[in-house]
């Protein structure tokens, strides 16, 4: 994974956490007066973006390292 694969999906993981933060003070804040788990909710569903795309970068390298050491 590059620098700028991770930069990209960092942003848009901070974009995720965001919109998340933004949705649970528009419907659920009326209902939970707390703020707190707002912000445990959306850094959550942040981090899962970021640790999948990871995951899936760090797949795609191992299958490609395992395809070329079969080809040589």
């Amino acid at each position: 994974m590059s620098l700028a694969d991770i930069w990209d999906r960092f942003f848009w993981s901070l974009m995720i956490a965001i919109f998340v933060g933004l949705v649970w003070l528009k419907f659920l804040d009326p209902v939970v007066a707390c703020v707190g788990p707002g912000l445990i909710v959306a850094a959550m569903g942040g981090g899962i973006y970021f640790y999948l795309g990871w995951r899936r970068a760090t797949r795609a390298a191992q299958t490609g390292e395992s395809s070329e050491e079969g080809r040589s």
